[in-house]
């Protein structure tokens, strides 16, 4: 918002010299970007250029009287009354024009004006030396002035030749059917059905609150002239104003709400102006159409809940003062509070802890001392969850990935290919407004953005990638709601990174993914209750080199090499990926850790070597061996498969490792042989296993 100080001046009583006032005002919370000297031969004497940031929720000041209003808040200086009312030259207006609202939803209110022996004409030096201050370009006198008189109450307004209005019929109402209109500045839009047209009968003459039309302009041959000056709902314009990239000063106005009460002040200052500089004579009074006269608002205030959220006591006496130069009605409510009734022009304030703000800002938040919040420091118990996605994090940064951050998006083409978990079913969330295509879907999985990060690396010609993310996937419920679902993710990819000890750089593998997911199951307290199948492996991944994770018969992650189809569908070399349900993940881990010492006495290792069948899973044997409780039983493990001669072809050999300890004393030989026999020949029956020599 630009103005010059002389013309605040015609508002209000400043005293202040311009930097004084330009503090108090930033401090205020309405930022002087900057205060810059002019002067104007033809305006004649000194004067200051303010140009003031307004928030957007500040539409009131958008104009210079809502700045006076602030300024007079502020200093306790006097508003000064500007208003001259003109005189009506008979009552005819109502009989040359109609006026008819069918959107009240859009159109909160509708006041308009006829003036006629209009002289079209240049505007004088001052009222152009004003505009351009402010960065309006001068066109005409009646042009002028309505752009005058909206930099000066913030209320927009708008200026139609009558003559030109076949219908002389005003109606207000959405496009619908009307697909295009040819606005002032020659250029054809393309209209939606939502947006609000200005209508004289059937015929589109302005596109509501942003720009009127080539054919009903004021031109140096009109004469009467119709004035508008309305309420437009903010909602309308905004979405009309960023589909068209539309921007008008009337619309940035309309945009961020005006005062529905001052359409008839805005203009009867037109009228008064047009009086000075163009000669006019209104015609009978003003047409208002005002449907949707909605009630003031009451706000509650507590005075302790003030206290509370200042920080310090303020005066009720103060209180009450501060409110009342904002133009606010105040009613005692009882002996703890206010009711009050906020100006119509303050549509920001809705709630108590607008109006505590307000008592604050004017109070001066250089009045409030800094002072450290009194907090107790205490121990409490911390969330499981996130103490568990901390180790996860460490223990992969551990071992050489990178933690990859990327935005919650996906293209649609990306979540068809990479499903996650949903095993190839999953309903996307669809983003109402994506600014771009590759953003149109919430990701269902987290593999499309890695995806994207090795995209980038390859360009940069890297030997080898693998990178981890553990965020949040999002999908639709049955019930049609979205869901979100922390997961994690990670992409190898090359030769991996020379670490420590290791001496060479081999290629990623499978089993070097395989051993990162056990890695991650032994974190989190759930190493050997994971069951790997072949069953449910989602469509992306190479049919051959590919695995799911099972948890008690839940499916939680997937692992495996990419399809060669999809990669060479991407362009990308061969990449080996992994999924997991970390929230599923985290329900095994326990709440607890639980220590115990070192054992004393050695363990005894025994080997077992079984033919079984080729669709037979390895952890099967190790869960059963672990749910026999049996007391000297320490661990099994398996560390061999072998498939080939002298094997016959749909069988696999599974090596076992079992170790034997007990607590209090050293096993003998005859012991851990007498034992390991009886679980060899259990296993062999139950399992229809063959044992190997």
């Amino acid at each position: 918002m630009k103005l010059t100080l002389n013309w605040l001046k015609e508002f209000v009583e400043v005293k202040d010299p311009p930097q004084k006032l330009a503090q108090a005002l930033t401090m205020a919370g309405l930022e002087v970007e900057s205060l810059t000297p002019v002067r104007s031969a033809e305006a004649g004497g000194e004067d200051w250029l303010m140009e003031i940031a307004v928030t957007p929720n500040r539409g009131d000041c958008l104009g210079i009287l809502g700045l006076a209003r602030e300024v007079a808040a502020l200093t306790g200086a006097r508003l000064k009354a500007l208003f001259a009312r003109p005189r009506a030259a008979d009552s005819s207006a109502a009989r040359r024009v109609k006026v008819e609202i069918r959107s009240p939803r859009c159109c909160r209110r509708y006041s308009a004006r006829v003036v006629e022996s209009v002289q079209v004409g240049a505007s004088p030096s001052w009222m152009r030396f004003r505009l351009e201050a402010c960065g309006i370009r001068s066109i005409n006198n009646v042009v002028d002035v309505t752009n005058y008189v909206m930099l000066e109450t913030g209320q927009p307004l708008h200026a139609f030749d009558l003559d030109r209005l076949a219908a002389k019929r005003i109606v207000v109402r959405q496009a619908k059917e009307i697909k295009r209109f040819v606005t002032l500045d020659g250029i054809e839009r393309e209209l939606a059905a939502e947006d609000l047209l200005i209508c004289d009968g059937d015929v589109p003459v302005a596109l509501a609150g942003i720009m009127g039309g080539r054919d009903s302009e004021v031109r140096s041959g009109s004469r009467t002239v119709l004035l508008e000056s309305a309420h437009f709902d903010p909602v309308t314009i905004r979405r009309t104003v960023k589909r068209l990239g539309l921007h008008s000063e009337a619309s940035h106005r309309f945009e961020r709400g005006v005062d529905p009460e001052g359409t008839l002040y805005a203009l009867d200052r037109t009228v008064f102006h047009l009086s000075q500089v163009a000669g006019v004579r209104p015609v009978g009074a003003v047409i208002d159409r005002y449907p949707r006269q909605a009630k003031p608002a009451t706000i509650s205030l507590r005075r302790q809940r003030a206290t509370e959220i200042v920080g310090i006591e303020i005066k009720p006496k103060e209180i009450e003062k501060i409110l009342k130069s904002l133009g606010c009605r105040i009613q005692r409510h009882g002996q703890v509070g206010l009711k009050v009734i906020p100006p119509s022009y303050r549509g920001d304030l809705s709630r108590e802890a607008d109006v505590i703000e307000e008592v604050a800002r004017l109070h001066g938040y250089e009045k409030i001392p800094s002072t450290l919040p009194q907090s107790r420091l205490r121990s409490g118990r911390g969330d499981a969850c996130l103490r568990w996605e901390r180790g996860i994090r460490s223990y992969l940064v551990g071992e050489g990935l990178t933690e990859m951050i990327n935005l919650p998006f996906a293209s649609i083409e990306m979540n068809r290919r990479f499903s996650g978990l949903s095993n190839d079913h999953g309903r996307p969330v669809a983003v109402l407004n994506p600014l771009v295509q590759e953003s149109a879907e919430m990701r269902l999985s987290l593999v499309p953005g890695l995806v994207e990060n090795l995209k980038t690396n390859l360009a940069h010609r890297i030997k080898g990638f693998s990178g981890f993310a553990l965020s949040k996937v999002f999908s639709l419920g049955a019930d049609g709601n979205p869901q979100e679902r922390q997961h994690l993710a990670a992409l190898l990819y090359g030769q991996r990174e020379r670490r420590g000890l290791r001496a060479h750089e081999a290629p990623f593998a499978f089993l070097d993914a395989k051993g990162l997911v056990e890695g991650i199951l032994e974190q989190i307290g759930a190493a050997g209750r994971g069951v790997w199948t072949n069953a449910g492996i989602p469509s992306f991944l190479h049919p051959r080199q590919a695995a799911c994770l099972q948890l008690d018969g839940a499916r939680l992650g997937y692992l495996g090499e990419i399809h060669p189809d999809l990669s060479e569908e991407l362009s990308l070399p061969r990449f080996l990926m992994f999924e997991l349900d970390f929230e599923g993940l985290a329900q095994y881990a326990p709440r607890e850790i639980s220590v115990r010492s070192l054992p004393r006495f050695p363990s005894v290792e025994r080997d077992l070597a079984v033919v079984v069948d080729e669709a037979f899973p390895a952890q099967q044997i190790i869960n059963w061996v672990k749910d026999l409780g049996h007391s000297l039983i320490e661990d099994v493990e398996v560390f061999d498969q072998y498939r080939g001669a002298p094997i016959q072809e749909g069988k696999k050999s599974l090596a076992y490792t079992i170790s034997y300890r007990a607590e209090d004393r050293t096993l003998t030989d005859t012991e851990v042989h007498a034992l390991h026999q009886d679980l060899v020949s259990r296993i062999s029956e139950l399992f229809g296993a063959q044992l190997r020599g």
